[in-house]
C-alpha cells in the first residue's frame, strides 16, 4: 500500500537500492563510444520501473529530492569513464534548475555532462527552465530533450529551449526502414537539427536494417540493444560501479 511504498522510497532517498546501468551511446559513423547514458534502477519489492518511482515519489512531493539523489549518483561514475566519453544524465524540469543539480555538476568535469530533459514531468514555467538551463551551459553542459517522436512536449521542448542534443524516441527508430512516415519525420528532424546547431541521438537501435537507415538519414549518434550487443569497446561492468 501506501505506506510501504513511502517507506521504499524514504529508502531510495537515503541512496539505498537505487543503482545505474551505464548504456552506451555510438558515434554511427566511427563506431566509437561518445557517452554513456545513465539509466535509474530501483531494487528491491514491489518491483516497478523506475518512471512508476519518480512518479510515485513526485505525488508524495519529494520527486525533486529523489531526482537529485538519482543525478547525485550518476554523477559519481563520471571519473571512472574513459576521458573523451561524455555521461548523460536523466532529470526533470524542476530538478534541473534546483541549486543541488547545479552544485552538483559544477563540483565535477562539467564539459562532459549532457543533462537530458525527460518527458515525466509537465514543463509549467519555460523562462524559469531556460534561465537553469543557460547556467548549466556556461559550464559546458550540453542539454538534450529526451523521448522526441513521442508525444507533443517533446517539440514544444524543442522549440522552446534550443537543445545541443535531441533524442529520438524509440517510437520513431522501430521498424523504420518498413515505414516512409517515420522515415520522412527522422530527416525532417535531422534537418531541423543541422539548421540549429544541434545533433541527433536514435534510441532503441534494435536491428541492422533500423542502423542503415538512421545512419543513412545522416543520424550522428545511436544507442540501443543491437549497438551494445555488437561493441566489446565499453562494457559497463568494466567501469566498476
Amino acid at each position: 500500500g501506501r505506506l510501504e511504498t513511502r517507506g521504499r522510497i524514504d529508502h531510495f532517498l537515503k541512496g539505498r537500492g537505487l543503482t545505474h546501468l551505464f548504456q552506451p551511446v555510438f558515434d554511427l559513423t566511427s563506431g566509437k563510444c561518445f557517452a554513456v547514458e545513465a539509466l535509474a534502477r530501483f531494487s528491491g519489492r514491489p518491483r516497478r520501473t523506475p518512471d512508476v518511482w519518480f512518479a510515485d515519489a513526485h505525488a508524495m512531493g519529494v520527486g525533486v529530492e529523489l531526482e537529485v539523489v538519482s543525478v547525485k549518483k550518476a554523477l559519481a561514475a563520471l571519473s571512472q569513464l574513459p576521458l573523451g566519453v561524455a555521461l548523460c544524465v536523466n532529470a526533470g524540469p524542476e530538478a534541473m534548475g534546483c541549486d543541488e543539480v547545479r552544485q552538483l555538476v559544477a563540483a565535477c568535469d562539467s564539459r562532459r555532462v549532457v543533462m537530458e530533459l525527460t518527458e515525466q514531468v509537465r514543463v509549467d514555467d519555460y523562462p524559469r527552465l531556460s534561465h537553469a538551463l543557460k547556467q548549466l551551459r556556461l559550464m559546458g553542459v550540453r542539454v538534450a530533450i529526451d523521448d522526441t517522436g513521442a508525444g507533443f512536449a517533446s517539440l514544444a521542448h524543442i522549440l522552446k529551449l534550443a537543445p545541443d542534443l535531441i533524442k529520438l524516441d524509440r517510437e520513431l527508430t522501430s521498424g523504420i526502414e518498413h515505414d516512409p512516415v517515420r522515415s520522412a519525420l527522422g530527416a525532417a528532424l535531422v534537418s531541423f537539427a543541422s539548421r540549429t546547431g544541434a545533433e541527433i541521438i536514435a534510441e532503441g537501435i534494435e536491428t541492422v536494417a533500423e542502423l542503415e537507415v538512421l545512419r543513412g538519414l545522416g543520424i550522428r549518434y545511436g544507442q540501443g540493444y543491437f549497438l551494445d550487443r555488437k561493441s566489446t569497446r565499453l562494457n559497463s561492468s568494466h567501469l566498476g560501479i
